[in-house]
């Protein structure tokens, strides 16, 4: 490879790596207003079982990436409805998916038990008006 070209790919390499760790992310973006944090981020703490670490951002990223993949029309996460999401979490104590698992079959048995904010009824009740987008979703999600 000759010089320049190995100039080109070393640059183009240093830009994608900037993006992906979320370096261009400005403050005042919808994504980057409320904890901060990439795919990179938010996919490394999914996938350890980490739902507890998760930032509004986070929870935005990862259901913006969901919603382009699934190719499904269902309006994205706002600001409100991602920090409901990290206040409802934390509100039941849900730190790793096990923890989430377990608030599910709490739920089943006795649903008064789970607390359950304004703002997270907001958004459970969003899910329900577009509860067939939301499946189509959520099938996407799984074949993912």
């Amino acid at each position: 490879m000759s010089g320049r070209k190995l100039h080109l790919f070393g640059i183009a390499t240093v830009l994608i790596a900037l993006a992906l760790t979320g370096c261009f992310s400005m403050p005042w973006t919808r994504t980057g207003n409320q904890g901060g944090g990439t795919i990179v981020t938010a996919t490394a703490k999914l996938a350890s079982g980490q739902l507890g670490a998760l930032t509004p951002d986070e929870i935005q990223i990862l259901t913006d990436a969901a919603i382009r993949l699934s190719g499904v029309n269902v309006p994205p996460v706002t600001d409100e409805q991602a920090a409901a999401v990290v206040k409802f979490l934390s509100d039941n104590n849900v730190e790793t998916l096990d923890d989430l698992k377990a608030l599910i079959e709490q739920a089943e048995q006795d649903p008064t038990s789970i607390v359950i904010s304004d703002e997270v009824r907001e958004v459970i009740e969003q899910i329900i008006a577009n509860a067939d987008q939301y499946q189509e979703l959520e099938n996407a999600i799984e074949v993912l």
